[in-house]
């Protein structure tokens, strides 16, 4: 009986991509309440760039199977004035903070080649999930004397994993023992939080070994 996986079913590597698309978002700046007047910025955006290792298991039929993670680093500024609890009395004097953390994401995609030589055009479709970090920072707060006073502010995000919809096209050619393989990938995210941008798009490089294209 044949066997469903080539010889080299296994290829492992590295990814790297940038934006290709905006992934920061800019609100107004703010205005603190304090004696002398302070305005601040509202920013979410994350640094241009991913990279991370991937594995790709090639099946028969053309397709293969590529999993990994990427490593990102994501920004938020939040400047706010006074703020007033209704029912409860209490009083937020403004704050200014400048947060930060780490964001991991996991691309499990279902790739697709075109036997053509001495390239291989592919597509691929799949999921892509992330994990975000809590957001660490450091900023001020407005004390009842309108006075800011430098303090450290901690975001805990939520545990679950965010989920992207993922779709791309590229191709592959060898180089040496090696498969180099340049494409774009789209994501559209199914939730809008710490989300710069719910579509996104990558323009992505993958280096693999041992090389799949002959």
């Amino acid at each position: 009986m044949p066997s469903l996986l080539p010889a080299q079913w296994v290829s492992v590597g590295v990814t790297g991509g940038v934006p290709i698309s905006p992934w920061s978002r800019t609100y107004p700046d703010a205005a603190l309440y304090t004696r002398t007047p302070m305005n601040g910025p509202n920013d979410l955006y994350t640094k241009p760039y991913a990279i991370g290792p991937t594995l790709d298991v090639n099946l028969t039929w053309n397709l293969a199977i590529e999993a990994g993670f990427l490593y990102q680093r994501l920004h938020q500024d939040v400047t706010t004035g006074l703020i007033l609890y209704p029912g409860s009395g209490n009083v937020n004097f403004g704050y200014r903070e400048d947060v930060a953390g780490n964001q991991w994401l996991f691309p499990l995609l279902l790739k697709y080649h075109i036997r053509r030589f001495p390239f291989r055009p592919f597509v691929e479709a799949g999921a892509t999930l992330r994990h975000l970090d809590t957001l660490n920072g450091q900023g001020v707060q407005v004390d009842y004397h309108l006075n800011p006073n430098p303090t450290t502010f901690v975001i805990q995000t939520s545990s679950n994993p965010d989920t992207a919809i993922t779709l791309g096209g590229g191709v592959r050619w060898r180089l040496l023992d090696f498969d180099l393989a340049p494409e774009v990938r789209f994501l559209h995210w199914t939730s809008p939080d710490f989300q710069p941008s719910r579509n996104q798009a990558m323009l992505m490089l993958g280096i693999t070994f041992p090389a799949r294209v002959h």
